[in-house]
């Protein structure tokens, strides 16, 4: 049976796009739905400035009229100029068990980029690394967090069955939080705090989501600067960041933001984390109104896990410092919350520091999430 490759041109094709996991993905208890409503403002030219800065192609597989797969491919000048050299990428590819299907999609973009001049082809990827990456390849039976990666385990097969290859690979870990105070925080509380404050720096507390917005601008800068060296890791223009604060800002929970300053009140770090909301968002289904608000609302009032997604240190600052009064600052709010778990955000394999910190806590889980690469010079 044929399959045919559209590119996505009508609100229509869009919906179906958008719609398309939520099908795919039926049944299954570890599938965490996006809201529809947040999918299509992404994936709207007109709203999500990403488009602005990128060469972007949405493609749908039909057999026989029916939806069997989807993926996108982008072009990111920014990343571009970065590199010095073109990358194309490819993300949110979804695909019935057939390797028939896989190539279809996936040969239509290698196409377009080697006609673009793309030196390799990488993904699963976003816009930028804020967005969902990787693809899921150990660690299927547990639940992700909304920004987590989840995918059908015979994904893996198909990438591979088209000539793609492991690039890097991401960790994400959830671990118990312990009831005693591990020596680790003693530690950090009876040398590396009083260390730090002699130095001028110190936590900010009392923080409100207004009080967290003023703070946005040095937050883009000190991740920038921290996040650039990382692999994948594209620059933003401004309408980007903006348009991030808007998606991502309204889910942050004072209580688990740590900011460190000096003693010109110049921001040293960031520590991000907030109340679980996967469970939530599958109560919701996809839907906010008219009562998956309720579901998220619940979630920032009853939870026993939060999820840690952002953490970076501004170039030239004391990482010895700066780190232990971030630390400090979410274990005591985690403890005054009562939380029992934890989730981290994928974290680079090669970051053996940061692994090596959570697997000293009694890990529940592990997800593991890949990037391949496909050569096409």
């Amino acid at each position: 049976m044929t399959i045919e490759i559209l590119e996505v041109r009508s609100r229509r094709d869009l919906e179906d796009w958008i719609r398309f996991p939520l099908a795919h993905y039926r049944g299954d208890a570890n599938f965490v739905p996006p809201l529809l409503r947040e999918e299509r403002e992404f994936f709207s030219p007109e709203k999500n400035p990403g488009f602005r800065v990128a060469e972007v192609r949405l493609l749908l597989a039909r057999r026989e009229g029916r939806t069997v797969g989807r993926v996108l491919g982008l072009l990111n000048r920014l990343e571009t100029e970065k590199l010095g050299f073109r990358r194309g990428r490819f993300g949110w590819f979804e695909s019935a068990d057939d390797p028939a299907v896989a190539r279809a999609l996936l040969a239509e973009l290698e196409a377009g980029f080697r006609a673009r001049g793309c030196r390799e082809m990488t993904g699963p990827h976003g816009f930028s690394d804020l967005d969902p990456e990787g693809l899921l390849v150990e660690g299927f039976a547990a639940l992700p967090t909304i920004a987590g990666s989840y995918n059908k385990p015979y994904y893996r097969q198909l990438l591979e069955g088209c000539g793609f290859v492991k690039e890097v690979d991401y960790l994400e870990t959830r671990f118990r939080l312990p009831e005693e105070t591990p020596a680790l925080i003693r530690r950090m509380e009876e040398r590396a705090a009083p260390a730090a404050r002699a130095d001028g720096l110190r936590l900010l507390t009392g923080l409100n989501k207004r009080g967290i917005r003023t703070w946005a601008g040095p937050f883009w800068e000190v991740l920038e600067e921290a996040f650039a060296p990382l692999y994948g890791v594209t620059p933003l223009s401004a309408e980007q960041k903006r348009f991030y604060e808007r998606k991502y800002f309204p889910y942050l929970d004072p209580r688990f933001v740590q900011l460190v300053v000096d003693r010109a009140n110049r921001l040293q770090g960031f520590f991000l984390g907030l109340p679980s909301l996967s469970v939530a968002f599958q109560k919701a289904r996809g839907r906010l109104l008219p009562l998956g608000w309720l579901a998220v609302a619940r979630a920032f009032r009853r939870f026993d896990t939060v999820d840690f997604y952002f953490a970076g240190v501004r170039p030239g600052a004391n990482p010895r410092k700066v780190l232990p009064l971030m630390a400090l600052g979410m274990w005591h709010s985690l403890r005054a919350a009562g939380v029992s778990f934890i989730e981290t955000n994928r974290e680079l394999e090669t970051n053996t520091m940061i692994v090596g910190i959570w697997s000293r806590f009694e890990v529940i889980n592990r997800r593991r999430t890949r990037i391949f690469r496909k050569p096409l010079a």
